[in-house]
């Protein structure tokens, strides 16, 4: 009988133990978790490794984004709908942006981004600019660049009112780029395109639009895009590029837009 007592009390206080084990690991985790999320002043984002964000977006900007199509890095590969561009296959960002005419995707047909808008009626759209008429934008300064830039937020706001607007930094170019064609080295173009994106981000702040970082990604210690992320030219990128622009803005999904 004593013996019989004494297993049923080890039993019990194993039982207890082992509840109070579990108890003290989840309060671990639990609190663990909690300290990685709230760090102090870090943005609200969510990460989304689906392609079902990815999918949502079209994609509207200069070269290096009508390129996304030859590096078949987008839903589609080179038949992607996702990327929207004239027959040139790049857009200057300038005061009659909002009016040139892209090649809709959907039916070849050639009209206005306005008239494009209205018919795709897009979740989100991810606006790329800042390379091209760089040192032309420096010297017209910040308050043309917000006009250039205002005006064709305000045709996407007017056609498609749903669409969620994201502004993306432009990408640094390689040291090696040939500046035959520029006033400027390749440093002092990177510097003008880092002030560029300064402006863009407070552009997005001010418009309550988002805004993605995504250059940083690209960027060697020194400023310039780094040679693995090259094509060739200085500043058209690589799939290795692409995947990795494309994981950041996955990673960076703002909550507010989850």
């Amino acid at each position: 009988m004593k013996s019989s007592i004494r297993k049923l009390l080890i039993a019990v206080t194993l039982c207890i133990t082992l509840s109070l084990v579990s108890c003290m690991d989840t309060t671990d985790v639990t609190q663990d978790t909690s300290d990685n999320d709230t760090d102090a002043g870090a943005p609200h984002v969510l990460a989304d490794k689906s392609e079902d964000y990815i999918d949502s977006f079209i994609f509207f900007g200069e070269s290096t984004t009508y390129h996304m199509k030859s590096r078949e890095v987008l839903s589609g590969g080179k038949s992607t709908k996702q990327i929207w561009a004239p027959k040139s296959g790049t857009v200057n960002l300038d005061t009659t942006t909002s009016s040139i005419k892209i090649v809709f995707p959907e039916t070849g047909e050639e009209m206005t981004i306005g008239k494009a808008l209205k018919k795709a009626l897009p979740t989100r759209i991810m606006l790329t600019f800042g390379l091209n008429g760089a040192t032309h934008k420096i010297k017209k300064g910040e308050e043309y660049f917000r006009t250039c830039y205002l005006s064709l937020i305000n045709k996407i706001r007017e056609s498609s009112p749903s669409t969620k607007i994201y502004l993306q930094s432009c990408f640094p170019i390689s040291k090696s780029m040939d500046m035959s064609a520029y006033t400027v080295d390749a440093h002092t173009l990177n510097s003008y395109i880092d002030t560029i994106n300064k402006w863009t981000a407070r552009l997005a702040a001010d418009e309550g639009l988002y805004y993605v970082d995504s250059a940083p990604c690209l960027k060697d210690g020194d400023g310039f895009l780094m040679n693995e992320y090259d094509s060739g030219d200085g500043y058209h990128l690589t799939v290795k590029a692409y995947e990795k622009i494309l994981e950041y803005i996955r990673l960076n999904r703002p909550t507010e837009d989850a």
